[in-house]
């Protein structure tokens, strides 16, 4: 229990990359967020299809049950916006993408606990194998999505702490599943849960809010950045296997 909490705590220290953004000086940060914003959409894109539904996958040989929590995911995020858009109080000063990405980073963290734990219960080796994974795919991720929060209304500083305030669910969720000891079924249902939630906020939310800033020298950031996230999180899973 204490290895898959220190674990947890070490990658949830991920977040504290998200420091970058605040860093960046103001004019180069305010070139830099388009490309983050779109980079953020080709990450959380491949994260969904190219990490966590392939594990989920891989843990659970009923098609039909992963793909309808993976609808459900997208469905439940849906009616999270809904709630969202109807009790706006900044304002107008921060946009639903900025909230819905704290709702994503929360159930992404959430997921990224109970996979470390699971493998932790596993083995000793498969916890530090999935540690290692786990960590290096989050931090350009943690970068991005601070960049998501700055360019749709948060201050820097404010985004930055709430990216680590998010980070408390990867403890939340490995200790959860130490406690519990959910089945393999119910872990890869929740990874498919959390693909489709990701995979909605990424299109519906954050894609939409980076085509408003591709302009100038921005004008080609989402097709590239998305390419790039992509390619990024596919070079990763391929890693993983290896």
């Amino acid at each position: 229990m204490i290895e898959i909490f220190l674990s947890s705590l070490i990658l949830g220290a991920t977040s504290l990359f998200s420091r970058v953004v605040v860093w960046m000086p103001g004019g180069i940060r305010t070139r830099w967020l388009p490309w983050l914003q779109a980079v953020a959409v080709g990450l959380l894109v491949g994260d969904s299809l190219l990490h966590l539904l392939p594990h989920a996958l891989g843990s659970h040989d009923d098609l039909s049950e992963i793909m309808l929590a993976f609808v459900v995911g997208a469905t439940f995020l849906a009616f999270v916006e809904n709630v969202v858009r109807a009790h706006r109080s900044d304002g107008g000063v921060v946009a639903p993408a900025a909230r819905m990405t704290l709702t994503s980073d929360f159930i992404h963290h959430s997921v990224d606990g109970i996979i470390l734990a699971g493998a932790f219960l596993a083995s000793r080796p498969a916890g530090y194998a999935a540690l290692a994974a786990i960590a290096i795919h989050e931090i350009p991720r943690e970068i991005a999505s601070a960049g998501v929060l700055v360019s749709n209304g948060y201050d820097p500083r404010r985004a930055f702490f709430l990216s680590l305030a998010m980070a408390i669910a990867v403890p939340a969720g490995a200790l959860a599943v130490a406690a519990t000891l959910p089945s393999e079924k119910s872990a890869a249902l929740t990874a498919a849960f959390a693909a489709g939630s990701i995979l909605y906020v990424a299109l519906a939310d954050i894609l939409p809010a980076a085509w408003l800033k591709a302009a100038g020298s921005a004008r080609w950031a989402p097709a590239i950045g998305i390419a790039t996230g992509v390619v990024s999180m596919w070079l990763l899973a391929r890693g993983e296997q290896s």
